[in-house]
């Protein structure tokens, strides 16, 4: 009897083993719940593309926040295809670090002084990298620089400024020399003059069973970078062309109406974004707008559109001023910080005005079409501190914070990894899907040179 208690007890053990171990060991099982990404599109900007360190570099596409969403996606559905318009090795060339003088110091490409040859020069062939890559199909719609406003042509004149400055082409008005945006050069944007062919063409041509739509961020972006001086060339025909000045926020919502109504009529699922407060990156909170004198607070003298005065701390100087204000300028009236180096308080507060007129359109206009949002304008001021994952603390800090590139604007690699797993989430919670999220601990951060 007891030989026969202790079979059986062995027998119970033997099986709650058994089935413990198929429970803890069994693989994930995912699912992409109601969403179809057979053929999964993301149209967007620099941040869609994969700009990483001030550059269109291999290494950064791979780790666009699309790329990596496809990666986890791909765990559910290993047939899901998605194709980058790829660069060679350095591409366009990137900042990269070196140690001068014991600091971590970046180091543009093309500077072959500073600290010799340098290895981050762009490749050879990005001088005519995507004409041979057209009439391709990609996944990644991504272009460095676009506005939303060049996206959709609202008349004739519009039609042609929006082909020139999303693609790269000769036009024959403005002589032989090809003009307009390398890094949308992949595709086909047809004669500026004859047939100009607009992005949303593009995304109608596209045939997407599901979406991420990250554009608009360049809209305020590019006034705010050129330190809030509109920049503009005359052309043929055209009249005065302004580049980078603020997109009325009723123009914006008129093209995002349009842009989604493209992913609506082709019957498309998708995912939307809001607009980052751009004041809150690098590139704005790195330069302090004054110098310490004797223990006491010296602000730095600026030049505004009103003239010349001393900064407040409403005023943000630029990162790409950070050299001269070591040398001192701005430090005497006689030598202010030029216009273009510094957004200031007036100039901030146009941008943080279009900004929420912007996203109060993205979510009133996603909504109008059933497509969920992701709040990034919340999600990445938590970086104005810092978060913490899985024991990986990351901020906004300048090179040492981790979650932002050498140009002070772009994400790193777990800057990107980040991103992506806010859409996964929200791809999710949407559509009933379970996508896991992508480890950010095997994405890194800046990359620090040895000595």
């Amino acid at each position: 009897m007891v030989m026969k208690k202790a079979l059986l007890y062995t027998s119970i053990i033997a099986l709650a083993l058994a089935s413990c171990t198929k429970t803890q060991y069994s693989a994930p099982s995912y699912s992409t719940g109601s969403a179809n990404f057979s053929n999964f599109i993301s149209v967007g900007n620099s941040l869609t593309q994969g700009y990483m360190d001030g550059g269109l570099y291999a290494y950064g596409q791979s780790n666009s926040y699309p790329s990596i969403i496809a990666k986890q996606i791909q765990m559910a559905d290993p047939t899901m295809p998605f194709n980058q318009p790829m660069v060679t090795a350095n591409g366009s060339g990137y900042i990269h670090l070196v140690y001068l003088n014991g600091q971590p110091t970046p180091i543009e490409p093309g500077d072959d002084s500073t600290a010799g040859p340098n290895p981050c020069d762009p490749d050879p062939s990005w001088a005519t990298w995507g004409t041979n890559l057209q009439g391709n199909s990609y996944n990644n719609l991504g272009i460095a620089g676009i506005l939303l406003n060049n996206c959709v042509a609202l008349n004739s004149t519009q039609a042609i400024i929006n082909n020139v400055t999303c693609g790269y082409q000769v036009i024959s008005l403005l002589g032989s020399t090809p003009i307009g945006n390398p890094y949308g050069r992949y595709l086909n944007f047809g004669a500026a003059l004859t047939n100009p062919i607009q992005y949303i063409n593009i995304i109608r041509s596209s045939k997407a069973t599901f979406f991420t739509c990250w554009l608009g961020n360049n809209d305020v972006l590019a006034y705010a970078t050129s330190g809030g001086v509109v920049q503009s060339e005359t052309a043929p025909g055209l009249g005065t062309v302004t580049l980078n000045d603020i997109t009325p926020p009723t123009e914006f919502a008129q093209k995002y109406d349009s842009i989604l109504l493209a992913f609506h009529n082709m019957g498309a699922k998708g995912i939307c974004a809001t607009i980052p407060d751009v004041t809150s990156i690098p590139f704005f909170n790195t330069v302090p707008s004054y110098v310490m004198v004797n223990g006491v607070k010296q602000y730095l003298w600026i030049t505004t559109a009103a003239g010349v005065r001393q900064a407040s701390s409403g005023d943000y100087i630029l990162l790409s001023e950070y050299n001269s204000v070591l040398a001192g300028q701005g430090v005497y009236k006689s030598n202010p910080i030029p216009n273009n180096e510094v957004l200031d308080a007036s100039e901030v507060d146009s941008v943080e005005t279009a900004t929420s007129a912007y996203n109060a359109s993205i979510k009133s206009i996603a909504a109008s079409f059933g497509y969920p949002v992701v709040d990034m304008h919340s999600f990445l001021s938590t970086l104005n501190s810092s978060i913490t994952i899985n024991g990986i603390t990351l901020n906004r800090q300048f090179i040492q914070g981790g979650a932002f590139g050498l140009d002070g604007i772009h994400p790193t690699a777990i800057g990107y990894a980040l991103i992506a797993n806010q859409f996964i989430s929200q791809i999710n919670a949407s559509y009933g899907a379970t996508i896991p999220p992508a480890d950010i601990s095997k994405y890194r951060g800046e990359l620090f040179p040895t000595f």
